[in-house]
């Protein structure tokens, strides 16, 4: 990235070096985890990437695309899916609750909300949406843009308080933003990739697993290339275990990209799976204009499964974006059936096509549905 030589390292310039500083002069490794700076870097109240909801830079003037940017197609395909699944799988006669986690500025649950308002299908009497974010910031954010929203839209502040009878969960590129602890084999065994400071900047320093992280790196075995690199999300397990007691009985969709274990953990994936996102530029360096980057990794879509099997929820499917959406968009298409592509029908086709196409977001997302007490 051009002008990456000026980073800023300077502490009295940016604000979270100091707080990384002070974490690492406080720990007794002289250390910190990855994941701890992770949590730091991108979700410290006041400096943190994540900090507002009006902080978070996407579209073409941002950090990166989602399939929110491209526009309102991607909500609008998920509610013609919401809508067939409550007819079918779910009971339409009784209320249905739409959980979403990670709706940032709350685009993604304006479109899918706009489209099942407009959908014949839909009493909006029998629907409830609710948004479920920590950051008292970011719900008094939400609660002011969905004031006068003609669905009924709720905001909360943790899964717990979003429970319903019956539902459908949703959350789009959230577990890409979880926390992550790096791991690395080193001279024939594994050790922790950690956070020191090094010539008044944070820096990567090997030093023992601790105990948490002895079991995975034991069945992961010891079949790998010297430096091999890759990641853990610690908080994987009880983030499942919690959002699995949403419902009675209902639907879980987790859009994100990712691969399952095989895949993740090939030896040709010597680097891992961590990125960084500044201006439209990926890099692996996350100690780069820390709070002004956004840190992302892979999800292992293997151990969301385990854990959620273990949590009680049955796997529906695995797949990708462009299956999943080309499903929801049957009704759609076939009404498009000998229509001129002109207007507003042009755009939404190009936004059809770059949510779907294999070269851009069709094969590049995943989705993974899971399901309780559903038929």
């Amino acid at each position: 990235m051009e002008g990456r030589a000026q980073t800023r390292f300077n502490s009295e310039d940016t604000p979270l070096f100091e707080i990384v500083f002070q974490r690492i002069q406080k720990s007794q490794e002289g250390s910190i985890s990855f994941s701890d700076y992770m949590e730091l870097v991108l979700y410290h109240p006041e400096h943190g990437y994540y900090a507002s909801p009006e902080q978070r830079k996407v579209g073409r003037k941002g950090d990166f695309f989602t399939s929110v940017s491209v526009g309102p197609m991607f909500g609008f395909l998920l509610a013609q899916q919401i809508v067939a699944e409550w007819h079918s799988r779910l009971d339409e006669k009784s209320p249905l609750v739409i959980v979403e986690q990670g709706a940032h500025d709350g685009q993604l649950a304006a479109d899918i909300t706009a489209a099942l308002h407009e959908h014949p299908r839909i009493d909006c009497t029998l629907l409830t949406y609710r948004i479920v974010d920590p950051r008292a910031e970011t719900r008094a954010f939400l609660e002011n843009r969905f004031s006068d929203s003609p669905v009924r839209i709720e905001i909360v502040s943790t899964l717990k308080e979003a429970a319903a009878g019956q539902g459908i969960f949703l959350c789009n590129e959230l577990l890409d933003a979880f926390s992550v602890d790096r791991i690395v084999y080193s001279r024939g065994e594994w050790k922790e990739q950690a956070v020191a400071r090094v010539d008044d900047r944070p820096a990567w320093t090997e030093r023992t697993l601790p105990p948490s992280l002895e079991p995975f790196c034991e069945a992961l075995g010891s079949d790998f290339p010297e430096g091999y690199t890759t990641e853990i999300c610690p908080g994987l397990p009880h983030w499942i275990q919690e959002a699995s007691g949403l419902f009675e009985s209902g639907l879980w969709w987790i859009i994100d990209y990712g691969f399952e274990a095989e895949d993740y953990f090939s030896p040709h994936r010597k680097t891992g799976t961590l990125r960084c996102y500044r201006n439209h530029t990926a890099t692996e360096d996350p100690f780069a204009f820390p709070g002004e980057t956004d840190i992302t990794a892979h999800v292992n879509f293997t151990h969301l499964r385990e854990f959620g099997e273990a949590a009680g929820l049955k796997w529906l499917q695995y797949t990708d974006q462009h299956h999943f959406l080309i499903h929801a968009a049957r009704d759609w298409l076939l009404s498009r059936e000998g229509k001129p592509s002109e207007g507003e029908s042009a755009q939404q086709l190009r936004q059809f096509q770059t949510l779907t196409h294999p070269g851009l977001m069709g094969q590049q997302f995943k989705v993974a549905e899971l399901g309780k007490n559903v038929s």
